[in-house]
């Protein structure tokens, strides 16, 4: 069965070990929200997801 994952804090310092854990087992990372926008380590792991740097447009999107 594959989960569904979304990330808060997706350049931050452990991102990258919860990006790879999230792809080895199998799962999709959906979405992610970071206040910077030169985060480039989500290409490396996964295609399509929704990036965000607004909490509240994030917020949004998780919920439906």
């Amino acid at each position: 069965m594959t989960n569904n994952f979304a990330l808060i804090g997706a350049g931050g310092y452990i991102a990258p070990r919860h990006l790879q854990a999230i792809r080895d087992t199998g799962n999709r990372l959906v979405a992610a929200l970071e206040k910077s926008e030169s985060v480039r380590i989500l290409d490396r792991h996964f295609d399509n997801v929704s990036f965000f740097v607004e909490f509240e447009r994030f917020d949004l999107h998780a919920v439906a």
